[in-house]
């Protein structure tokens, strides 16, 4: 058995994971946005016994508060018992060192950080001997199996991705003229942005394709994003790419080194909830994959991104269904039947707002 549930989490991810049978086992990534926790994560966890609230793994794929928020709020709600055998996050203690005075680490990593220390939690134990969650830059990508037969392969980040990630809360401190211990004052004053926050993009009535395709592509840039945990699941013959908000190019890189010209796919989580600097054309064409998930309300940044959407109709196959965990004004520009025939892509949607989106071995629903 193995279910994949992308819970709606707002303009973040939290994906929610159970494979094998007697016992079920768990995986929990991430947390989503502010409010997650409560409306969606919090319901569904009550729905399990204390003991089958222990998870086989934990990921914080990287910083950003569309990540890690609800990650804080579970670890802080004394009355729901959680416990995770080991959790993968890369924290300040794991990026590496460059030249000149150490500083601190943004509020909400410093946060996580204090939280599991202090409980004591295993912490990049399995598969990493307690260092950072990285690929090597050279050799075969990390493969860290499970119980019952599933398998993770690490496919980000890069080691010069979490050292660029330690310049950026240096350099997002300075700029804003305060010190880590101030962010989130900042953040309610408004003189903060999340690292890798994006400018809003044109309104688009209705998507031309064609132009979107023409349109000049620029990778994103973002050291959290850079940073992002990024993993190739595979339980049986099933694999899914869980991409967090991985650099597409860093992605093209690990599937080269895994010696496919394309990843054969049943699911792939797209990067950074399909914003138009990390949904690349040459991403979607080394993959093999017909579902594609996008994991946005359109909230902050208006993700997905047509740019974006229109790369996956035109390279991810001859017909590729596009599954959205929201209807929001920017996932139902693509429910037009002219366009869908026209291109020949599918396009699904939660049967209400607090559905999200389900995944079962075999079957879709």
């Amino acid at each position: 058995m193995f279910r994949l549930e992308v819970l709606p989490a707002r303009y973040g991810d939290c994906i929610w994971l159970e494979y094998g049978s007697n016992p079920v086992r768990r995986m929990l990534i991430d947390g989503g946005a502010p409010g997650v926790y409560k409306r969606a994560l919090k319901p569904r966890l009550q729905q399990l016994t204390d003991a089958e609230r222990e998870f086989e793994l934990l990921v914080v794929t990287h910083v950003d508060y569309d990540h890690i928020r609800g990650i804080i709020e579970l670890a802080q709600d004394d009355t729901l018992p959680f416990k995770a055998r080991d959790i993968w996050f890369n924290g300040y203690r794991h990026l590496p060192e460059p030249p000149g005075p150490k500083v601190l680490a943004g509020k909400h990593g410093e946060l996580l950080t204090d939280i599991i220390l202090k409980n004591g939690h295993s912490w990049n134990s399995h598969g990493f001997n307690g260092d950072a969650v990285v690929i090597p830059e050279s050799g075969a990508l990390p493969r860290i199996e499970f119980d019952d037969g599933l398998t993770i392969t690490l496919m980000g980040p890069t080691i010069p991705m979490l050292a660029d990630l330690r310049k950026d809360w240096e350099k997002s401190c300075r700029d804003i003229n305060i010190t880590p211990q101030e962010l989130e004052e900042a953040r309610a004053e408004g003189r903060f942005a999340l690292l890798g926050d994006e400018e809003p993009p044109p309104e688009i009535k209705r998507p031309d394709i064609e132009q979107l395709l023409r349109e000049d592509y620029s990778e994103d840039h973002s050291s959290a994003n850079g940073s992002s945990i990024a993993f190739l699941i595979q339980y049986g013959d099933y694999r899914v790419l869980l991409a967090g908000d991985s650099h597409p190019s860093t992605l093209v890189e690990s599937i080269k080194r895994l010696g496919e010209q394309k990843l054969k796919l049943d699911l792939c989580k797209l990067p950074h909830h399909g914003s138009r600097g990390s949904v690349s054309s040459e991403l979607i064409q080394h993959l093999d994959c017909e579902n594609y998930i996008f994991s946005s309300n359109g909230d902050q940044f208006q993700h997905p991104h047509p740019e974006a959407v229109a790369r996956v109709i035109e390279y991810g196959g001859d017909k590729p269904k596009l599954w959205f965990n929201y209807s929001s004004d920017e996932s139902l520009l693509w429910d037009d039947e002219k366009l869908r025939k026209a291109y020949a892509f599918e396009t699904h949607y939660p049967k209400h707002e607090q559905a999200g989106l389900l995944f079962v071995k075999g079957t879709d629903e």
